[in-house]
């Protein structure tokens, strides 16, 4: 039966903990499920009469690609097969009907592909390219009749969010329940009629499968919904020439998601915890400089003084000696002279003067050293130019096979890390490049992803792989140890990409040209 569808000692201590609990929080819900419902759309049938326009039928359907819909092919069939049936999107929100139109349609794989315009921007669904397994929890959107019970044909014709149902999967089949060749997932989410071509997503929000139908055991009311797998989606899009946002993470669990997001914030605390420890080091060596100038210029100056007093002292008695020996003297006794008192006043005040004086110099000196201690100590190194946020708009002129493909964001930081997880390695050529070489699950292609920092140029070129090709790719991969997050090794990195390399023989199936620069 058809169905529509994360200053040292106790002080870092409690900063961890407390930053682990905030992050916490956030971890436990599904964001990413609650922004996948705005690209979920209602998919109607409209028949036009001599009696005015009625609601021949809907489905559910999700973005792919900006004005690109995904469907179920018996969803649209009737607007195919005859000419008084028109397609329209409703959207979760906003007003009115958005006119679409079948671009691709295949019933082999029980899906369409609609194109549809204007209307507001709704954002495309990411698609997960991770093999899924019995056990993992699932998310089925759309727009079931169970929840319409009783509702008119206009009600169906207004904005409405999607219905959320979820569940497991419960096996893995490679035919349909039509007994079609279509690979499918057999899931615990409640469809019905209505869910037809809505997304079934994994709990991290990425599209997994199409829902197509729901099945009843023979002898007993248990049901479950059956979908389209992502592979077969992805082969479908290929076909149309359209390229979807992938996704080749695994969904985490909720105590991995926690774990993850603990570590990241151990680790964060760990670099910081260096950095002040390096700074406290620099600002202990200078203040260690400062102190012995100080001393050394005190020292330095207590013996010019006593050399300069001794200098004076020795002139003084070297003159009165030189009368007593000359013979000069002819009175019994000395009158001193009307000047000499002022003369002496007026060394011992040059003396003080200029002691006083380099003691100002030193100390100054002194200061201006453990202000620059302090500059030094307080600051913070400026951040690569391409690092942050970074904004990219495709090139489509440089593109080849660009259809369906948006403007993207992502954020760099360190030796080039994306998103915080994924490490590219320098390429080694004389040239600021760096590269990092992806394999695609069930799509079976390897993604060449090279981003030249000095240009803001981010490339992607896709090169299909048959099975042989995919399996050695696969082992490649799974010798080369390397795994996500920042804090690997690049020439490790570097390796695992010249591994790959020699599978991009040929012409790419695709290339893409983002110009990208980071914002402010």
């Amino acid at each position: 039966m058809w169905a529509g569808k994360s200053l040292v000692g106790k002080a870092l201590r409690f900063l961890a903990a407390a930053l682990f609990v905030a992050l916490a929080g956030p971890a436990a819900a599904q964001t990413s499920v609650d922004e996948a419902e705005r690209g979920i759309v209602r998919i109607v049938v409209i028949l036009e009469s001599a009696d005015g326009r009625m609601l021949y039928g809907s489905g559910s359907g999700f973005v792919v690609a900006p004005n690109l819909v995904v469907t179920n092919a018996h969803v649209v069939a009737p607007a195919r097969q005859r000419s008084e049936f028109e397609l329209a999107v409703v959207p979760p929100e906003g007003e009115g009907l958005i006119p679409a139109r079948i671009i691709r349609y295949s019933p082999n794989s029980e899906l369409a592909l609609l194109e549809f315009t204007g209307g507001p921007n709704l954002p495309a669904l990411t698609i997960s390219t991770v093999e899924p397994h019995a056990g993992d929890g699932v998310v089925a959107l759309g727009y079931p009749d169970v929840d319409y019970q009783g509702a008119t044909g206009a009600d169906l014709l207004r904005p409405a969010p999607a219905s959320r149902t979820s569940g497991q999967i419960s096996s893995l089949r490679d035919t349909a329940p039509t007994g079609e060749p279509i690979p499918s997932i057999n899931h615990q989410a409640v469809i019905s009629s209505g869910s037809s071509g809505g997304p079934l997503l994994d709990e991290c929000g990425r599209v997994i499968g199409v829902n197509s139908w729901h099945v009843s055991g023979a002898d007993t009311r248990e049901t479950r919904g059956v979908s389209t797998r992502a592979g077969q989606l992805l082969e479908f899009l290929d076909e149309a020439g359209v390229s979807p946002t992938l996704s080749d993470e695994r969904c985490l669990s909720f105590a991995e998601r926690i774990e993850t997001e603990r570590a990241q914030t151990i680790s964060a605390l760990q670099t910081q915890n260096d950095e002040l420890a390096s700074k406290l080091e620099t600002a202990d060596r200078l203040t260690r400089i400062a102190v012995v100038i100080l001393i050394g210029g005190t020292l330095a100056l207590l013996v010019a003084v006593g050399v300069l007093g001794a200098v004076v002292l020795s002139r003084r008695r070297g003159h009165g000696d030189a009368h007593a020996n000359g013979h000069v003297r002819v009175q019994t006794h000395h009158e001193p002279e009307p000047f000499e008192q002022p003369r002496r006043r007026l060394g011992v005040m040059t003396i003080v003067a200029g002691a006083a004086i380099a003691a100002i110099l030193i100390v100054a000196a002194g200061v201006a050293l453990l202000r620059a201690q302090g500059s030094q100590t307080a600051a913070i190194p400026d951040p690569p130019a391409f690092s942050g946020a970074i904004a990219c708009t495709l090139d489509r002129e440089a593109s080849a096979g660009a259809q369906g493909v948006a403007d993207m964001s992502f954020t760099a930081s360190g030796r080039l890390c994306v998103n915080e997880r994924t490490l590219y390695a320098p390429l080694g050529d004389d040239t600021p490049r760096f590269r990092r070489v992806i394999v695609l699950g069930e799509a079976r292609v390897m993604d060449v992803l090279t981003i030249d920092p000095s240009t803001g140029e981010f490339r992607r070129e896709r090169y299909p792989l048959n099975d042989e090709e995919f399996a050695a790719a696969n082992q490649a991969v799974a010798e080369s140890g390397v795994g996500r997050g920042c804090d690997g090794d690049p020439d490790a990195v570097a390796r695992r990409n010249e591994a790959l390399m020699r599978f991009t023989q040929g012409t790419p199936r695709q290339r893409l040209v983002w110009r990208c620069e980071a914002r402010n």
